[in-house]
């Protein structure tokens, strides 16, 4: 599998089309075996990349935490693009699942593409980074299988601390927290944070 397997040209011709000139960031990044069995098995049955909602109200962007994460720990939401289903669907689905929001896309900030390693071995994996507006409901998530537990909006500014609090997990969380902290590095650089 390499990355042009995950990645429908037309459909970034669309996007582009309809939001604006699209930003591309690649990285490789270095995980242990758990880390890469769990994305490993992700890709080969349920989807070939995910979005991430950058939502964004006067008051700050939103960001989400679980029940299962580290203390303190809030993230971007994010969601997986099922096999059969648009980059958009999948926005809008989890946008609805993990938020219960109804949103207007301003603009696609970017696709990221990641080369999972683990030893010799290599998988490619997407973000597309989707910055929306929300409507005027209260955050609440309706997939409670998300295990989403807590909300907060943080200035887009904030967005570096946030990454270096992912970076800076430790034990089983450090390739996740890793990986998660370029998003955020990503959207604190296109947004001017």
């Amino acid at each position: 599998m390499d990355i042009e397997s995950l990645i429908n040209p037309e459909e970034i011709e669309e996007l582009a089309r309809r939001y604006g000139p699209i930003q591309r960031g690649s990285y490789s990044v270095e995980m242990g075996r758990e880390q890469f069995e769990y994305w490993h098995d992700k890709l080969t049955t349920k989807c070939r990349g995910e979005v991430v909602l950058v939502v964004e109200y006067p008051n700050g962007v939103v960001l989400h935490t679980k029940d299962f994460y580290p203390p303190g720990i809030y993230r971007l939401p994010s969601g997986g693009v099922k096999w059969d289903e648009s980059v958009l669907h999948a926005l809008h689905r989890e946008a609805h699942e993990e938020m219960n929001l109804q949103i207007e896309i301003k603009r696609c900030l970017g696709i990221l593409e990641y080369e999972f390693c683990c030893g010799e071995e290599k998988l490619p994996f997407v973000s597309y980074i989707f910055l929306v507006e929300g409507d005027k409901k209260e955050l609440a998530a309706q997939d409670h299988e998300e295990h989403i537990v807590s909300f907060r909006r943080v200035p887009a500014t904030e967005l570096p601390a946030v990454a270096d609090s992912l970076r800076r997990l430790g034990g089983n969380w450090k390739d996740w927290g890793q990986f998660r902290a370029l998003a955020h590095d990503f959207v604190a650089e296109v947004m001017g944070g």
